[in-house]
């Protein structure tokens, strides 16, 4: 009678042990496939730069005639100035409103392009028009009201670096920054996407934070050299940009700037799509065609 008691406690915690196991293999995270995003991202970009660079640019030679218009061509282009007045903020916070605006609506619409890529199906920017221009102003809001935030927390760093004597404090302040910055891109990484194609609104900003959690760091490793090569597209544009201006050529130096912008931005507003068709993927089971149904 023992012996069987103990038999039958052996095998029940043996299946216990057994139900364990399974459940834990189960509920191991999936890696993001940070390569495989990046590379995507730079082929999407590559195989469809025709149209990546028509949005961008139009988009963005739209953004920069409104900011000249508001704050003057030179501001708008981002080049140095000798204002040194009060108003010499406002005119970055103008320029910053216009960029947030230009992002916005780049990125609605290569949303739907990255999908249309994956699938290879046909790309057709005048069927993304209407989705784009109808979440556009609620991406818009969203992403000024992250810069807002950022700002208020990086005030306090940048006071504490530039007011402390202390230089180590000083030197820990300013390297914060950039952390902080790359985490909460991170966070709403997939903002966009998230309102376009689920047609949200105004909760992008909590859809992209639930999605994106427990993946921030590895979207982290995602976003950093895709920015750093848009970064390196910008600054490479900077040159022309200046010494056309500089000489007067305005009519080209719009254009320039615009379609280094469009160039800079298209990557980023392509991997963060992935980023966004990956995690629901990974988190609720939905594949790429199922998630592009929407478009139909």
């Amino acid at each position: 009678m023992q012996k069987q008691d103990n038999h039958s406690l052996r095998a029940y915690f043996l299946d216990r042990v057994g139900q364990s196991e399974g459940s834990q293999g189960r509920h191991v995270r999936q890696s993001l496939g940070i390569g495989a995003l990046i590379g995507t991202s730079f082929s999407i970009t590559i195989r469809n730069l025709v149209p990546v660079l028509a949005i961008g640019f139009v988009v963005s030679l739209l953004g920069a005639l409104l900011a000249g218009s508001l704050v003057g061509v030179d501001a708008a282009l981002n080049l140095e100035t000798d204002d040194t007045s009060d108003l010499a903020g406002l005119v970055d916070l103008a320029t910053a409103f216009v960029d947030v605006i230009v992002f916005a609506v780049t990125a609605a619409f290569l949303a739907q392009l990255t999908y249309d890529a994956r699938l290879n199906r046909p790309v057709s920017i005048a069927r993304y028009l209407l989705p784009a221009l109808k979440a556009s102003a609620a991406i818009c809001l969203q992403n000024g009201l992250l810069v807002v935030i950022f700002v208020c927390i990086a005030l306090p760093l940048v006071f504490i670096a530039i007011f402390v004597n202390t230089t180590l404090i000083s030197i820990t302040a300013l390297a914060v920054l950039p952390f902080v910055a790359l985490w909460g891109c991170s966070v709403f990484s997939v903002l966009a996407p998230a309102v376009v194609i689920e047609r949200i609104g105004f909760g992008g900003m909590s859809r992209s934070w639930a999605l994106t959690k427990t993946y921030r760091w590895q979207i982290a490793g995602a976003l950093l050299p895709v920015w750093l090569c848009s970064l390196a597209v910008t600054i490479a544009g900077a040159f022309p940009v200046e010494l056309l201006a500089r000489e007067g050529s305005y009519v080209w130096a719009l254009p320039v700037f615009a379609a280094t912008n469009a160039l800079a931005s298209g990557p980023l507003a392509i991997l963060a799509t992935l980023v966004y068709a990956r995690l629901r993927e990974i988190k609720e089971g939905i594949s790429v065609d199922q998630v592009a149904d929407v478009f139909d």
